[in-house]
């Protein structure tokens, strides 16, 4: 198995046709296995352009269409057993429990509140659902924080590379 190839990237609105073409143009050049898309501000009005666009391999958990949204997408070359789908946080976390060549993988979509007064209890709610988690599986974060202000995250802005290879049965 190719090991995937995962991007996280803030869309900063994708309703709009062209802003929309874009962004897909730009993620089918990097042939991307997985995506996660934070701050699309969608709405369930727009799935069906979205799949239409895109493929079957998309997944959202909206907010409202001027802000907030986020959205997993898979490859039309990766096609995962999705074993399950959860909006924990509505339009900030959306998670997946999928199958991937045998391997169950939790991937987790997390777009952090603007206004830094929200952190404290929007982290807590993540520390909570992440805890519900099973240890013995993977997981995968796609995360965007603001890091302007003082942050959980502060100082952990640079991204970081991450190697993926199947265990042995």
């Amino acid at each position: 198995m190719t090991p995937p190839i995962i991007a996280t990237l803030n869309t900063r609105g994708c309703r709009m046709a062209l802003r929309r073409f874009q962004v897909l143009s730009y993620l089918r050049e990097g042939r991307y296995s997985v995506v996660f898309l934070q701050e699309t501000h969608t709405d369930p009005a727009a799935e069906d352009r979205w799949r239409l666009e895109w493929g079957d391999g998309v997944y959202f958990s909206h907010f409202a269409t001027w802000q907030a949204g986020v959205a997993t997408l898979f490859s039309p070359n990766l096609r995962p057993e999705v074993l399950g789908v959860n909006e924990a946080v509505p339009g900030h976390l959306l998670h997946l429990r999928v199958r991937m060549e045998g391997l169950v993988v939790n991937l987790v979509n997390i777009y952090a509140p603007q206004m830094s007064s929200r952190w404290p209890q929007f982290y807590q709610q993540v520390s909570d659902f992440l805890g519900t988690l099973d240890s013995h599986e993977c997981l995968v974060l796609g995360l965007e924080h603001h890091p302007r202000g003082t942050g959980p995250l502060r100082g952990r802005t640079k991204p970081s590379r991450c190697e993926y290879s199947p265990r042995d049965s």
